[in-house]
């Protein structure tokens, strides 16, 4: 065997083994969290072309099918939504890569017009969560789960409705106690009527 005959076997052989790497690359690939889709839609091309130097080609199937299953969860709605009402197996990977920019635009677009957040911020701490409640007037007894429930089902440390204070109901609420005899009397007729029902 000559050193000619050598060189031949090795160029031959060689891209072989690069497509092997390539299509293993491809598996691998996945869009991180914060790239763009266009980025990713680059990468994907990148080793489409370098594929098909090599002669082995990949299809659109392959690529729309390889799109829809490595990008990031935001993107759910519109992937189901193409799955759904498309034939994936037929659709080119530019139309299925354009749906995802419209889907993309659209989100980005509304979230900078209302001023909102976005997803960034979906999930609040608990701290987060109690000091809104107070900013908004709370929750309906305020009790912010520091109180023992009783064993009927009620709140012993709940917030009073008439004066704010913890540690009471309206029923016994000290104030209401110094008020007109009529509004005492609602009060009875209300509680009165609460009894006759459980019986």
């Amino acid at each position: 065997m000559g050193l000619l005959e050598g060189e031949v076997r090795r160029r031959q052989s060689c891209p072989r083994g690069e497509v092997g790497t390539l299509r293993g690359n491809f598996d691998r690939l996945k869009m991180a969290d914060g790239e763009a889709l266009d980025a990713y839609a680059g990468r994907l091309a990148g080793i489409t072309a370098r594929s098909a130097s090599l002669g082995e080609t990949l299809g659109d199937a392959v690529l729309v099918k390889k799109l829809q299953d490595t990008v990031p969860d935001r993107f759910f709605p519109v992937v189901a939504g193409i799955e759904q009402l498309c034939d994936t197996a037929t659709m080119a990977f530019d139309e299925a890569l354009g749906r995802l920019r419209a889907f993309d635009e659209r989100v980005r677009r509304r979230g900078q017009d209302d001023g909102e957040r976005g997803a960034e911020q979906l999930l609040m701490t608990a701290a987060q969560w109690a000091a809104q409640e107070r900013r908004h007037g709370g929750a309906r007894d305020d009790d912010d789960g520091k109180s023992v429930a009783s064993s009927n089902g009620g709140n012993r440390s709940g917030r009073c409705y008439k004066c704010g204070v913890r540690g009471h109901f309206k029923r016994d609420c000290p104030k209401l106690r110094r008020e007109p005899a009529a509004e005492r009397a609602l009060l009875a007729d209300a509680v009165e009527v609460k009894d006759d029902d459980l019986l």
